[in-house]
């Protein structure tokens, strides 16, 4: 099938062995805006520029005579108003019983257009990517700062429940924590009758400590038997200083006779403690849960076993 040059959508042009133009097709003289007339029987390096017209005789030409073909070659025609015309040839040898070479020119106009469109989308691309790069940065940056930010308000919630749970002075619990859990005690005994025992105690002539040794000693006196009262505790167990020198201890399933001898022995400990004050001895009051109980209504029982130990000459345990 005879395929009509005319119909290519680059230019063609047919040279002989002495590099002379013997036909050439209507895109490229439409292209070069001259006519086939002016372009047959002329060497093609006549619309070149100087610089493409000394690549195309000394290397180009040169390379297709022995090589016999030359690929993707960039060389600038010029148009006959002299507007340059960037292109790319492609040339090869024909076959030697017809001798000469053909040359098919595609020009670069469209492929400029093309690579600029392709580096544009690879400079918006790159842009792109160092955008999500910087927003992936300060979305980190920003997950770690709200991590740190939660560790804080972990930190400052577990402070602010300690002040508001914790004596101070000797780490105990304080007053509130025996208010919450008196009526959660008072609660499952309604619910399952099981016995609880509340005891109060109090530090017998704490006065006379603050008095003579002054209150750094009371203060020390008061960490001591806290750490004394600590001793031997269950889990369940919840023991709090209740302001000044009374604390509390709310046993658990517990009875009255059970708690007297839990009473007793930290009685004794409190009293075999080594203190550079002297021998410091405890008053302990014991009440357990009856029906019907309000938290003043047990509380009231022990604090009045309490008092009726220091009566009787303090340094001892009496029940409610």
């Amino acid at each position: 099938m005879q395929i009509d040059v005319n119909q290519l959508p680059g230019g063609y042009i047919q040279l002989d062995e002495t590099n002379t133009v013997t036909s050439v097709n209507q895109p490229m003289c439409d292209w070069l805006g001259r006519s086939m007339d002016s372009l047959i029987g002329r060497a093609p390096e006549s619309w070149m520029t100087v610089a493409s017209r000394m690549y195309y005789l000394g290397h180009v030409l040169p390379s297709l005579r022995l090589h016999r073909h030359a690929e993707e070659i960039l060389l600038t025609f010029t148009s006959n108003t002299g507007e340059p015309l960037p292109v790319i040839l492609n040339a090869a040898a024909r076959p030697k019983a017809d001798g000469g070479f053909l040359l098919l020119i595609l020009p670069m106009q469209r492929r400029n257009l093309v690579e600029e469109q392709l580096q544009k989308a690879r400079k918006t691309a790159e842009q792109a990517t160092i955008e999500k790069e910087q927003a992936l940065n300060e979305i980190q940056t920003l997950a770690h700062e709200l991590e740190l930010r939660q560790v804080e308000l972990t930190t400052l919630n577990t402070q602010l429940e300690q002040m508001a749970t914790q004596d101070v002075l000797t780490g105990l619990n304080n007053r509130r924590v025996y208010e919450r859990e008196i009526e959660i005690q008072l609660a499952s005994y309604q619910r399952t009758h099981r016995t609880f025992t509340l005891i109060l105690t109090d530090i017998d002539w704490f006065k006379h400590i603050n008095d003579q040794f002054g209150h750094d000693a009371g203060d020390r006196v008061l960490k001591d038997v806290s750490h004394c009262l600590q001793q031997g505790m269950r889990n369940v167990d919840i023991l709090a200083r209740m302001g000044g020198e009374e604390f509390s201890l709310l046993l658990p399933s517990t009875s009255a006779e059970q708690a007297i001898l839990v009473a007793e022995r930290k009685r004794q400990d409190i009293e075999n403690m080594t203190t550079p004050y002297g021998t410091v001895t405890m008053s302990f009051g014991i009440a357990d849960a009856h029906p019907g109980d309000k938290k003043g209504d047990i509380y009231g029982r022990a604090d009045k076993a309490m008092y009726a130990a220091k009566s009787k000459g303090r340094n001892r345990v009496c029940v409610g």
